[in-house]
C-alpha cells in the first residue's frame, strides 16, 4: 500500500484513533509555544482532518485565518464536512512540495505531525519558505518526540521510513532553505521546531 493509501484509507477514524482526550489536553500547551500573531494567515500543511486547526483559531483570534492542505483527498474530505460553515478555513487538496499559493502570502506556516511523511524534506522547506513572508516563521511540531516517533512509525510498513532529522540535519535543511533556526525542542511528548524566513 503507497502512502496515500494509507492516509485516504485511515482518514475516517483518524481523530477518534489519534486525537486522544490526553492529546487534546496537552494541545493548547503546545500550540501556545508557536507564538501565532492574532489576526494571522496560518498556513497548515499535512493537515490531515485538521485536529489543530481549533487550537489555532484560538491563537489567532476572530480575525485569524486557517488554510489547511493535504495529499489525501478522505482526510481533506473528513476536514471539510468538521470546519463546514466555519469561514475562517479552507481545506485544499494539495502536495507540500507543489503549493498553490502566492509567494509571501501567509505569517506562519504549520507543520504538525507531518513532516517525517513528506517525501522531498528539501524541497518541502523550500516550498513553504515561498509562501511565507519575510520573516515569517516555521512551526515543525509533535505531540511525540523524535525518537518516540521513530519507536511508533517502526512497525508500520508505509510509514516505517518516515523519521525527523536529527538536529544538524534539521539545522542544515532549514538554511539552505532560506530559514534561521531560532529553537528546537526535542523530548518526551514534545517536539518543536521554529525558524524563521530570512
Amino acid at each position: 500500500m503507497d502512502k496515500k493509501a494509507f492516509f485516504n484509507e485511515l482518514a475516517v477514524g483518524w481523530d477518534h484513533r489519534f486525537y486522544s482526550p490526553e492529546l487534546k489536553e496537552r494541545l493548547p500547551k503546545l500550540v501556545s509555544l508557536f507564538h501565532l500573531k492574532i489576526g494571522s494567515k496560518v498556513l497548515d500543511v499535512g493537515a490531515g482532518t485538521g485536529g489543530i486547526i481549533p487550537y489555532l483559531l484560538e491563537a489567532t483570534g476572530p480575525d485569524g485565518t486557517v488554510w489547511a492542505i493535504d495529499f489525501a483527498e478522505e482526510m481533506v474530505k473528513v476536514g471539510r464536512k468538521k470546519f463546514l460553515g466555519e469561514d475562517r478555513v479552507s481545506f485544499e487538496i494539495a502536495s507540500v512540495e507543489s503549493l498553490p499559493f502566492e509567494k509571501k502570502f501567509f505569517d506562519h506556516v504549520v507543520c504538525f505531525g507531518a513532516f517525517p511523511h513528506f517525501e522531498d524534506q528539501p524541497g518541502a522547506l523550500r516550498e513553504m519558505g515561498r509562501v511565507l513572508k519575510p520573516r515569517g516563521t516555521l512551526i515543525i511540531a509533535h505531540a511525540l518526540s523524535s525518537a518516540e516517533i521513530r519507536h511508533h512509525h517502526q512497525n508500520c510498513a508505509p510509514v516505517s521510513q518516515d523519521f525527523l532529522p536529527d538536529e544538524p540535519q534539521m539545522r542544515s535543511l532549514l538554511e539552505e532553505a532560506g530559514f534561521k533556526l531560532i529553537r528546537l525542542i526535542d523530548q518526551p511528548k514534545c517536539y518543536l521546531c521554529e525558524a524563521i524566513k530570512g
